[in-house]
């Protein structure tokens, strides 16, 4: 299994009326967390896209624990958890 740490300050931009990071924005933070992983093991989408390959995200879940505010530094903890050959999976903490 291979797990990442991606930091991530939140922007004032990223909150909402009730100073809480808007619920959208998370996965956003989960993309970042992804594409710093590829990156990490020498795989960035420029590579990926270039040899033909495409990774669409298919199915997100998301439990709201605890809401994070503006200037926050969130750990964007990302798990690779097997190494299959049609798709990946990708878990987030």
């Amino acid at each position: 299994m291979l797990v990442t740490q991606t930091e991530i300050r939140v922007r004032y931009a990223d909150t909402d009326q009730m100073q809480f990071v808007y619920n959208g924005k998370y996965l956003e933070y989960f993309e970042v967390g992804r594409t710093e992983m590829l990156r990490e093991v020498g795989l960035p989408y420029s590579v990926l896209e270039k040899d033909g390959y495409q990774l669409p995200l298919l199915e997100a879940n998301i439990k709201y624990i605890k809401p994070a505010h503006y200037d926050d530094v969130l750990i964007i903890k990302s798990f690779l958890k097997e190494y299959p050959a049609l798709k990946i999976h990708i878990d987030y903490q």
